[in-house]
C-alpha cells in the first residue's frame, strides 16, 4: 500500500513538473517578439550591392539593416563562431557543456561573470529584452532550442547579424561596418572583423569612438583566439595587431534619397534592389552639384539615365537641392514643353504623309487669324520638316499634327499605358506645343524607342523576379524612327563646348519657363534633363532647354561609359534628300478658308484694357467648333476670361477642338 501511496506521488510530481514545463515553454516562447526583424530599416541598394538610400527602424530610429550570411565576409563568420559559438553546427541551439561550464564559474564568484551563451540564445535575448537573471536564463535556453529547429540555423545566424548591437544606433554588422568602416561587410580585414566580433559584447563600452583602450583589448583577444584556432597565420595575426581601429562613426552615403523615398512609398519591402549604377549616380551627384553651386533661385536639377543594352534604369537624379524639394521629380507629371514634337513628326512619316524634305509653312497665316509665335518670335516662311524639326518651330509642328490628327497622337504615345496626360483625356493641338503632362522617365522612355528604332520598352528600376522586363510596343516602323532619330543629330548645339555630333536629342521649355528640359541618346545610353521649378513659380532667370537643360546633357553623355550600339542597315525613301513629287509640299489653303474659324473681337490687337471690378478680363470670340479653350501665358483654362497680376501686355490665345485658333496682344492697365 505504502508503495502504491509512492508511485502515485510520484507521477502526480511528474505530472506537475511535466505542466510547469509546458507552461514554461508556453510562456517563454510567446515572449519572443520578432518586432525588431518587422521594423528594421528599409534599404535601397544600388546594383553592386552599396546602399544608396535607406530609413531608421520604425521602433528606436536605429540602423538596423537586414543582413544575409552570404553578404559578409567568410572571415567574419569564421572568427565570431570560433570566439562566440564554436560548436553552433553542432548543437540544438544550445551549448549545454559550454552553458554548464560557466554556471559554475558564476557560482565560484558568486556573480554572473560568464553567460554561456550561444548565437541563438544571443538572439533571443534581444528578441525579449530579458535582463541578466537565471531564471530568463533558462527560458532563453527554451527558446534558443525552439528558434533552431522552427527556422533553422542559416536564420538564426542571420538574425544575429541584423540585430546584435554596435554601439550608438547601430544593430546588424551591415550597419555597424557600414558606419565603423565606411564600407559593406563582404571585405572585410581580420582586425575589422575582430572588432565586430567583439562590439556586441559590451557595445557601449568598447566603442572605439570612446574607450579607445578597451577596444584594441577586445579586439586583440579575438585575434589572439582566432589565430590559436588557426583561423589565420602567424604573420596576418601580427599584422593585424598593429592595424588602426577607427576613431569616428562614417555617415552612410546616401546618393539617392528621394529616389528611396519614392520607392519606400510604393512598395511594403525592406529591401529593394535596383538596378541603379553607382558610377553613373557619382556623374549625377556631381553635376547637381555643380548646379546647386551656380543656381540657388528655388529651380532644381534632375535627371533620368536609361541603358538600352540591358533596359535598365541605371542613373535617377530625383533633386539636386533637397531643401527646395525632396521629391523624386524625375517620376512626377509635368510639362514637356515641345519635347514631344518629334513623335508627331515621326507618326506622319509612319503613317505616309510628311517627308523630312517636305517643305511646311512657318508663318502668321496658318490657321486662320491665328497668330502664335516660336520660341525665338521669328518665322521663317516655307522650311522644311527636317529643319523645322531640329529648330522646334511651333507652327509647322501645329501643320504636322494636323496630318495625323491630335488623338490619333495621344493614342499611339499611350500605347499599352498611359503615359502622356491631357485635361478631360481630349487632346487638341496644343499637345505638341506643351499643354499635356508626362514624366521625366516615360519621356526618355520615348526617346529610347527613337534610338531603338520604334520599338517603346519598359525599361526596369527594380529587381523583380516575378515579373520579366520583356515589355515592348512596336509604336512606329524602323525606318520612320531613324529618320526622326537622325534630324535631331542636326538640333543646334548647347553653349558649353562639348559637341558630340552623333548625339541625336531635343529640347523643351514650358510656359513661364517653369520647366526647361533636354532629352537625348548617344550609344546604348538614353538621358533625360530637367530644371524645374518644383512650386511652379516663374524665376527671375528665365530658364531654357537650349541654354540650360542642355549644356547638362552633354556633360552626362560626355562622361558616360557609352557602348556602340549596334543598329541596322535601314533602305527607305525617307532618306532621300528629295521629297517624292506627292509630299514635296503641305497644302496651305484648306487650313485658311474655314467658315467656322475662330475669331476674338475684344480685345483686338493694340487695345489698353481695364480689369472689371473684380479684377478679371473677359474674351468675347465668334465661331469655333466644341470646347473652347483659353491660353494665358501658356497655362490652359476653359474660363472666358483671366485675371492679369501685373500691368503690361499680354498675348492670350483661345483655341477649340477642331484647332481652329486666334490670338491677340494688349495692353492692361491696373490702375489709372
Amino acid at each position: 500500500m505504502k508503495q502504491f501511496f509512492k508511485l502515485k506521488l510520484l507521477m502526480t510530481l511528474t505530472a506537475m513538473m511535466v505542466i510547469i514545463m509546458a507552461a514554461l515553454c508556453y510562456i517563454s516562447i510567446n515572449e519572443l517578439d520578432y518586432s525588431l526583424l518587422d521594423k528594421r530599416s528599409r534599404v535601397l541598394y544600388a546594383a553592386d550591392g552599396s546602399v544608396i538610400g535607406y530609413s531608421l527602424s520604425e521602433d528606436s530610429d536605429a540602423y538596423r539593416f537586414y543582413t544575409r550570411v552570404d553578404e559578409v565576409s567568410p572571415l567574419y563568420i569564421q572568427m565570431l563562431l570560433v570566439n562566440e559559438d564554436k560548436n553552433f553546427y553542432h548543437h540544438c541551439g544550445v551549448d549545454f557543456l559550454s552553458l554548464i561550464r560557466a554556471t559554475f564559474s558564476n557560482l565560484r564568484s558568486g556573480r554572473i561573470t560568464s553567460g554561456g551563451s550561444t548565437i541563438a540564445m544571443q538572439v533571443v535575448k534581444k528578441l525579449t529584452g530579458h535582463e541578466r537573471t537565471y531564471f530568463n536564463k533558462l527560458k532563453e535556453i527554451i527558446q534558443a532550442i525552439y528558434i533552431t529547429k522552427k527556422f533553422g540555423r542559416e536564420k538564426v545566424l542571420e538574425w544575429y547579424l541584423t540585430i546584435a548591437p554596435y554601439g550608438s544606433n547601430i544593430e546588424g554588422v551591415k550597419a555597424a561596418s557600414l558606419r565603423w568602416f565606411n564600407h559593406l561587410p563582404d571585405k572585410m580585414t581580420p582586425s575589422e572583423a575582430a572588432l565586430l566580433t567583439a562590439l556586441p559584447r559590451a557595445p557601449e563600452y568598447i566603442r572605439p569612438d570612446r574607450n579607445h583602450k578597451a577596444t584594441l583589448y577586445y579586439k586583440n583577444e579575438v585575434l589572439k583566439n582566432s589565430y590559436g584556432k588557426m583561423v589565420f597565420s602567424d604573420d596576418v595575426w601580427k599584422a593585424s595587431l598593429k592595424d588602426e581601429i577607427p576613431d569616428r562613426l562614417h555617415p552612410i552615403v546616401k546618393s539617392e534619397s528621394t529616389l528611396a523615398a519614392y520607392l519606400f512609398s510604393r512598395t511594403a519591402d525592406r529591401e529593394i534592389y535596383s538596378y541603379i549604377d553607382p558610377k553613373i549616380q557619382e556623374i549625377l551627384q556631381n553635376q547637381a552639384g555643380i548646379f546647386h553651386e551656380n543656381h540657388q533661385d528655388g529651380a532644381v536639377l534632375s535627371a533620368v539615365v536609361l541603358d538600352a543594352s540591358s533596359h535598365r534604369i541605371t542613373g535617377v537624379l530625383g533633386s539636386s537641392d533637397l531643401q527646395v524639394t525632396q521629391m523624386c521629380l524625375p517620376f512626377y507629371r509635368r510639362s514637356p514643353g515641345s519635347s514631344l514634337k518629334p513623335f508627331a513628326y515621326g507618326m506622319a512619316f509612319n503613317e505616309g504623309k510628311l517627308h523630312p524634305r517636305t517643305i511646311l509653312h512657318d508663318n502668321t497665316r496658318l490657321y486662320g487669324s491665328w497668330k502664335p509665335s516660336n520660341f525665338t518670335n521669328r518665322f521663317m516662311g516655307k522650311v522644311s520638316a527636317d529643319k523645322a524639326l531640329t529648330l522646334s518651330l511651333n507652327l509647322p509642328a501645329l501643320e504636322v499634327l494636323n496630318l495625323i490628327g491630335p488623338h490619333n497622337f495621344l493614342s499611339t504615345l499611350n500605347k499599352n499605358r498611359q503615359r502622356v496626360y491631357v485635361r478631360n483625356n481630349a487632346a487638341d493641338y496644343s499637345i505638341v506645343l506643351g499643354s499635356a503632362d508626362i514624366n521625366l522617365v516615360d519621356l526618355a522612355e520615348l526617346y529610347a524607342m527613337l534610338n531603338e528604332d520604334g520599338v517603346l520598352h519598359s525599361y526596369a528600376l527594380t529587381v523583380d523576379p516575378e515579373k520579366r522586363n520583356d515589355e515592348a510596343v512596336k509604336m512606329m516602323s524602323p525606318e520612320s524612327a531613324r529618320a526622326v532619330f537622325e534630324i535631331l543629330k542636326d538640333t543646334p548645339r548647347p553653349p558649353n563646348g562639348i559637341n558630340m555630333e552623333n548625339v541625336s536629342y531635343k529640347t523643351g521649355t514650358s510656359s513661364r519657363y517653369v520647366d526647361a528640359l533636354a532629352t537625348g541618346s548617344l550609344g546604348n545610353y538614353t538621358v533625360a534633363v530637367a530644371v524645374r521649378f518644383p512650386d511652379n513659380r516663374a524665376g527671375y532667370y528665365k530658364y531654357s532647354g537650349l541654354k540650360d537643360a542642355a549644356p547638362v546633357l552633354f556633360a552626362i553623355l560626355n562622361e558616360l561609359p557609352v557602348k556602340n550600339f549596334e543598329k541596322r542597315e535601314l533602305s527607305s525613301e525617307l532618306f532621300d534628300s528629295v521629297a517624292p513629287e506627292g509630299l514635296a509640299e503641305t497644302v496651305e489653303d484648306n487650313k485658311i478658308i474655314d467658315d467656322k474659324s475662330l475669331q476674338i473681337v475684344f480685345p483686338k490687337n493694340g487695345d489698353t484694357v481695364l480689369p472689371d471690378y473684380n479684377g478679371n478680363i473677359f474674351i468675347k470670340y465668334t465661331g469655333g467648333e466644341g470646347k473652347i479653350y483659353l491660353n494665358y501665358e501658356d497655362v490652359q483654362s476653359e474660363n472666358d476670361y483671366f485675371h492679369p497680376e501685373r500691368e503690361g501686355f499680354y498675348s492670350i490665345s483661345i483655341l477649340d477642338e477642331a484647332g481652329h485658333s486666334d490670338t491677340v496682344n494688349f495692353r492692361v492697365v491696373l490702375d489709372e
